[in-house]
């Protein structure tokens, strides 16, 4: 058993962030997994909650008994993605909806990372801890398009070094409801975890982290809904989506941020409200290739129930 006080005047943040800065030998995949399974308490209280925000003075324990079964990263042949390039030191994948990029508490299987491990084996980059192994970056379950992923922990580094000076460009298509308002721009914000909803972002107008999205308007369909292109020139959790519903003109699909009640013509009223995921595909990524150093591009079409969705659009479209 483990325990610690948290001292006076320490800034607030989640448990398990407080508990994996202090708990060297712990992944934080591995202190959430202990407070999944009741192995942690806070004021002799035990909790399952890792999102509790720690104050002052509060007493925590944590069972080092570490016996605690851990989850397998099994491989899994039966995970759907492609692979558009490979070479030695990366490859890059499209990845459909649907499929989560890495495991996390809950759910260790049928990951893109699982796909990776049966494709690959050993020859992935490290990760950032041992459930991401080759991961670099991401993008949500629910939007399909395309990932870079490292090989070895040589081209982990150099292409991390990219998406952390923002050198890196990527490119998003998304149908949302609405137009825009101008056709095409830049969004700036602030964007930080929404206090009222831990599963949200939000616009924030202080402590948030900057995020900046070029937007341009591909086409419009009346009023109501219009085609985007988003490039990212910052890579916040969500931030497409959030700043589209910023603008009033959330991503179709998208019932997390969904704005407000939208005008929709009757006859693709059922349609509309029932598309499944995000109307969000990420079709372009560039990046200079870590060891060669030549500048790489790749696009990836949208997929079917996009192109679907665009087709039903049309035929109100005046």
């Amino acid at each position: 058993m483990k325990s610690l006080t948290v001292p006076y005047n320490s800034p607030k943040t989640r448990l398990d962030k407080f508990l994996a800065s202090e708990i060297k030998e712990l992944s934080r995949s591995r202190i959430q997994l202990l407070i999944s399974k009741g192995r942690v308490g806070v004021n002799s209280v035990l909790t399952t909650d890792a999102n509790y925000i720690i104050k002052s003075n509060d007493e925590i324990f944590i069972e080092d008994d570490f016996k605690i079964e851990k989850p397998d990263l099994t491989p899994d042949e039966n995970v759907e993605f492609s692979v558009i390039y490979e070479d030695e030191d990366l490859l890059v994948v499209d990845k459909p909806a649907g499929v989560t990029v890495h495991p996390g508490a809950g759910n260790y299987s049928r990951t893109l990372v699982n796909g990776l491990v049966y494709r690959c084996g050993r020859s992935l980059s490290s990760g950032s801890d041992e459930y991401r192994p080759g991961i670099v970056h991401r993008i949500d379950k629910d939007t399909s398009g395309i990932l870079v992923v490292a090989k070895n922990d040589f081209s982990h580094c150099e292409l991390a070094k990219q998406f952390a000076t923002h050198s890196i460009k990527r490119k998003y298509v998304c149908f949302c409801y609405s137009v825009l308002q101008p056709f095409c721009g830049k969004i700036e914000t602030l964007i930080a975890r929404d206090p009222r909803n831990r599963l949200k972002m939000a616009v924030a107008t202080d402590g948030g982290k900057n995020a900046i999205t070029i937007y341009k308007t591909l086409r419009t369909f009346s009023k109501f809904a219009s085609k985007v292109e988003c490039e990212l020139k910052t890579g916040r959790t969500h931030q497409i989506r959030v700043h589209m519903s910023n603008k009033k003109c959330s991503l179709i699909g998208d019932s997390l941020y969904k704005a407000k009640n939208y005008s929709i013509p009757k006859e693709i009223a059922d349609y509309i409200k029932g598309f499944p995921r995000q109307a969000l595909h990420a079709y372009f990524l560039e990046f200079v290739h870590p060891r060669s150093q030549e500048l790489m591009s790749f696009k990836s079409d949208l997929p079917d129930d996009m192109k679907e969705l665009e087709k039903v659009l049309q035929t109100v479209e005046t």
